[in-house]
């Protein structure tokens, strides 16, 4: 008897460049198949609307504030959503049982109480005629965690399907960097810094320019190494213990008055920095490292943190999964755990009290 669910993941990630969207088949556990995956890049208008608003709002109260502003964003992002997953879904011929939707993340503030994440579930089941999971952080955040990282029980999930024995820790590079490190019945999980978000939001404000393909900016310059000496102890990165940030909580003024790619180049490896010493700090054992997240194919970073890593570093690409819809296919899974009433977080992952089940079920149609 196959207890399996199909289900259809949606992410859109702090970069705001667009959604990223995956079919996967599971029952929930164990088995993994993944269908297709598909993205979607926001026009341009959008973006600049979507980054300006957030870019506002630093409290919950800011939101309410500009409410009317909040649902036509949040209308305009669910159709996009809803865009998206008719053309997976047609392109795939099959049946959707599941729609996992994260929404944007507009601000990340556990400590006060909340996450929330842009999106409209009712209309999104209304568009697809599918039943919508959504606000996987809340009941996570609602139980003293930090509603995040979510994906930990989905990479633990990767490590079991590539057969892998040793001591592992997934490192996804995204707007914030974070780690799953499993082995055998372990799995622990944080967010260790940035990743691409200084890098991004240096080159969007000073040069309209959305991301360092491949590195190549920062390789051309030269890293200021007074600067890397001043802020590497920095009281934000090497005093204050954190799980888990939010974009905002990252400043980039430390490399202003610098030549442009001198600036890239800096900021380069000092994300590398810190995301190392993050990890030396966890972990004095060898151990293999998979990389994902969009910060992987950042090849000067990668370089960077290689050199200051001696671990065994892959891709994930290596192992035929692509690296950039881990997240959303993480999101499939989680909506399928969710409508089985699975734990989705753990203490040891989001420093929730207890094991925790999470995710909401909106059906409208």
């Amino acid at each position: 008897m196959d207890n399996s669910f199909i289900a259809l993941g949606l992410m859109s990630g702090t970069s705001l460049d667009g959604i990223d969207a995956s079919i996967i088949k599971s029952d929930g556990q164990d088995n993994l198949e993944i269908i297709d995956n598909k993205y979607f890049r926001y026009p341009i208008e959008f973006k600049k609307k979507l980054s300006l608003f957030i870019e506002k709002i630093s409290k919950k109260l800011d939101i309410d504030e500009n409410i009317s502003t909040y649902r036509s964003l949040e209308r305009e992002l669910t159709l996009y959503h809803s865009r998206i997953s008719k053309d997976i879904i047609n392109d795939n011929n099959c049946k959707i049982q599941l729609v996992g939707f994260h929404g944007q993340t507009i601000i990340h503030k556990p400590k006060d109480g909340y996450s929330i994440q842009m999106g409209d579930p009712n209309l999104l089941s209304q568009q697809l005629k599918e039943k919508v999971i959504y606000n996987f952080r809340a009941n996570d955040i609602k139980n003293n965690g930090d509603g995040a990282p979510m994906t930990p029980i989905y990479h633990k999930l990767l490590i079991k399907k590539f057969n892998l024995n040793n001591p592992t820790l997934i490192l996804n590079i995204g707007g914030i960097s974070n780690y799953t490190y499993c082995f055998k019945d372990i799995i622990t999980a944080k967010d260790i810094g940035p990743g691409n978000v200084l890098i991004d939001e240096y080159l969007k404000k000073t040069k309209g320019i959305s991301y360092d393909k491949n590195g190549d900016i920062a390789s051309s310059g030269k890293i200021n190494e007074d600067i890397i000496n001043q802020f590497y102890e920095h009281e934000f990165y090497n005093v204050k213990e954190k799980h888990s940030y939010d974009r905002k909580e990252f400043d980039f003024s430390f490399v202003r008055g610098l030549e442009f790619e001198d600036a890239v180049a800096t900021l380069t490896y000092f994300t590398a920095i810190i995301i190392s010493k993050n990890i030396k700090k966890d972990f004095n054992d060898k151990l293999d490292i998979i990389l994902c997240g969009g910060g992987r194919k950042n090849l000067t970073l990668i370089k960077h943190i290689k050199k200051l890593l001696s671990y065994n570093i892959k891709e994930i690409d290596q192992y035929n999964i692509d690296g950039d819809f881990i997240e959303s296919q993480a999101f499939a899974y989680l909506s399928i755990r969710s409508y089985l009433k699975k734990i989705i977080s753990y203490p040891s992952t989001t420093n929730v009290l207890k094991p925790s089940i999470g995710g909401e079920l909106k059906k409208n149609y």
